[in-house]
């Protein structure tokens, strides 16, 4: 009994670490979004979303409050991208989903220069994301 109530905790503080940057925070849910369903809208929102974000110039208020909102629909694509992709592939949308996440958190607490870095390595490894679409 000791073992599985171990077994469940670690379970439940890995899941959970995952789920949360270095800080320890955790995004509140203020969106419901729908799924991604299919790998063609997956790529096609990806696209449109990373555009969308790189319009964004100033990181003021309003514009941080703009790109939290276009990370729910980003999230779901790229989720989508960790669970359907394999190897190199999936390990690039994994690393991306960790900073769509941090971006999330940055830009919904108002952090320009940390949603500034964050947008930066964000950038760096989506166009590499999109140009593996190109290949394909």
């Amino acid at each position: 009994m000791r073992i599985l109530i171990a077994l469940l905790f670690a379970v439940t503080f890995a899941t959970t670490a995952q789920a949360s940057d270095a800080s320890g925070e955790k995004p509140i849910q203020h969106l419901k979004v729908a799924d991604v369903t299919s790998m063609k809208d997956a790529k096609k929102i990806f696209i449109e979303k990373t555009a969308e974000i790189k319009g964004k110039q100033k990181l003021d208020a309003a514009e941080l409050h703009q790109i939290h909102v276009i990370t729910y629909t980003l999230e779901k694509s790229v989720e989508f991208f960790s669970e359907n992709l394999k190897g190199e592939k999936q390990e690039l949308a994994k690393e991306i989903a960790v900073v769509v996440e941090n971006i999330h958190l940055n830009s919904e607490n108002n952090r320009t220069e940390k949603t500034q870095k964050d947008l930066k390595e964000y950038f760096k490894l989506a166009d590499k994301f999109i140009a593996g679409f190109k290949q394909q």
